[in-house]
């Protein structure tokens, strides 16, 4: 009986524009996250948010009972509350499949996660974030690392895209702390690098998982992140977005999904490519262990795999001699608008 009731909020889950395809590991990490009383209650709120009176009559909960519910579900990261006291029912992504993750904390829930997280991205996630004709995130690269003659739109800058934000919070790595408590990758970059803006930033900030940040600290850190050699990617559209995560070639979801799994489209590369300076490149070979994509190969000079080229600029800031910047990347695709996007993700 207690498996139906998950089954039934997974099959919701799934009607989400990131669903959430049935297997073994998706109903084990739903009975970690929800006791059986909570999943049945998901399977009734809407992905947008709501007032509560609508809750009340909707969900034909009795009120007293069905706000400490909610309260509750907010705390472990499966529903989501806003400080108008609106609810939602949390997705997979941006969702519960972060929530546990966000504070950073190594502990047997968090452990037992990880394990069942991995596996699913194995046999079913990677396809569900992949297989899609409009990618989710799209690669962000530092504005510093692009040729000053290149076309950057506000959309392609990461100063310009914070300068139209209003609350900052960083977090830490999901997918570096999955990857490392199941043994799948050994990572040593930082973790408190996964930054959200707006009303999201605030549910994370209240709840604590995450903490508060002014904007020239995000910036910052932001900046900090790219010289580690991390890929920065935020929301597949424009002109404001509310993720940006700092991302590895070993444990970031979308980067294992391309490159294991082989799916393109589970990220979106920039609109830019590196170019090598052949008159000032010494062949060192620092830019080449920097890629987290392996598009470079070093004879007497770097030279750029163009169809493996994600456009990051992670190969820029440590170039000793000055030969590397990003240029416009033949084809430019264009950054669609929250509505457009919507409807172009839609489509599988």
């Amino acid at each position: 009986m207690s498996r139906d009731v998950y089954v039934k909020l997974s099959q919701y889950l799934d009607m989400a524009p990131i669903g959430a395809p049935l297997t073994d590991d998706l109903i084990a990490i739903l009975e970690i996250l929800y006791t059986p009383e909570e999943a049945e209650l998901a399977a009734k709120l809407p992905f947008f948010n709501t007032d509560f009176p609508t809750l009340v009559q909707s969900t034909g909960v009795p009120e007293e009972k069905l706000k400490e519910m909610l309260v509750r579900m907010a705390k472990k990261g499966t529903v989501f509350m806003n400080e108008k006291g609106k609810f939602r029912l949390l997705p997979t992504m941006v969702g519960f499949s972060e929530t546990p993750f966000w504070p950073g904390k190594r502990t047997e829930k968090t452990e037992k996660l990880a394990r069942h997280w991995v596996g699913y991205l194995k046999e079913a996630f990677s396809k569900e974030i992949g297989d899609r004709l409009t990618p989710s995130v799209r690669v962000v690269p530092v504005g510093e690392s692009i040729e000053s003659g290149a076309t950057v739109t506000p959309n392609e800058k990461i100063d310009e895209l914070l300068d139209g934000l209003d609350y900052f919070a960083v977090a830490h790595c999901p997918c570096r702390q999955m990857a490392t408590y199941a043994g799948e990758a050994h990572c040593d970059h930082s973790t408190e690098n996964c930054f959200h803006f707006g009303s999201m930033a605030k549910y994370m900030v209240t709840m604590g998982m995450a903490r508060e940040l002014t904007r020239d600290e995000a910036k910052k850190m932001i900046a900090d992140a790219h010289e580690e050699g991390l890929v920065h990617m935020a929301d597949n559209y424009g002109p404001n977005i509310s993720t940006m995560c700092s991302c590895c070639g070993d444990c970031c979801v979308f980067m294992r999904t391309r490159k294991k799994i082989g799916l393109k489209n589970a990220f979106a590369d920039s609109n830019y490519l590196m170019q090598v300076d052949a008159d000032l490149c010494t062949g060192c070979g620092t830019c080449e262990e920097r890629c987290p994509v392996g598009a470079i190969t070093v004879d007497d000079v770097s030279v750029v795999d163009t169809g493996k080229c994600i456009g990051c600029g992670v190969c820029y800031p440590t170039c000793p001699s000055g030969a590397i910047s990003l240029v416009d990347r033949p084809g430019r695709t264009e950054i669609l608008g929250v509505q457009e996007f919507v409807k172009a993700f839609m489509q599988k």
